[in-house]
């Protein structure tokens, strides 16, 4: 969708992941492994995402914007949890949460460090950060 020229980096410890991006969606995963899925950029990469979804120069990043990028993650994360069914682990998502600004609501206050994989994109980096933890899986 956006470009295949993508590349990850080394996995590094995160300290307060919510904090620290212009630009955050949030994936919830729920069942075998539960927790939040947080990607997070800078606000231009976020802008450069949306024109290429979109196919038009954004300058501001609107409702139909977020939406884009949202569904991105839906597709990224909804890929992932796929993969994690195969290998017998039971995952729902749920919708993205779009932050912007710095505003954390109260009931992700609690994350405070995360398992960040660094991407490198054309459009810039992007770090998707897992704050998950596994439940006992019950047959």
């Amino acid at each position: 969708m956006l470009n295949p020229n993508v590349e990850s980096g080394k996995p590094f410890f995160n300290d307060e992941p919510l904090q620290k991006y212009e630009v955050c969606v949030l994936v919830g995963v729920l069942g075998d492994l539960q927790g939040q899925v947080i990607c997070g950029m800078a606000a231009d990469t976020a802008k450069k995402i949306i024109s290429q979804m979109m196919g038009m120069d954004v300058k501001e990043i609107d409702q139909m914007g977020e939406s884009a990028i949202c569904e991105l993650k839906n597709i990224i994360v909804g890929n992932a949890s796929t993969n994690l069914s195969l290998t017998g682990f039971r995952c729902n998502i749920t919708p993205p949460l779009f932050l912007m600004g710095g505003v954390i609501p109260e009931f992700l206050k609690h994350i405070h460090t995360a398992l960040a994989i660094p991407i490198t994109t054309p459009f810039g980096g992007i770090d998707i950060n897992l704050a998950l933890r596994k439940d006992d899986i019950v047959d």
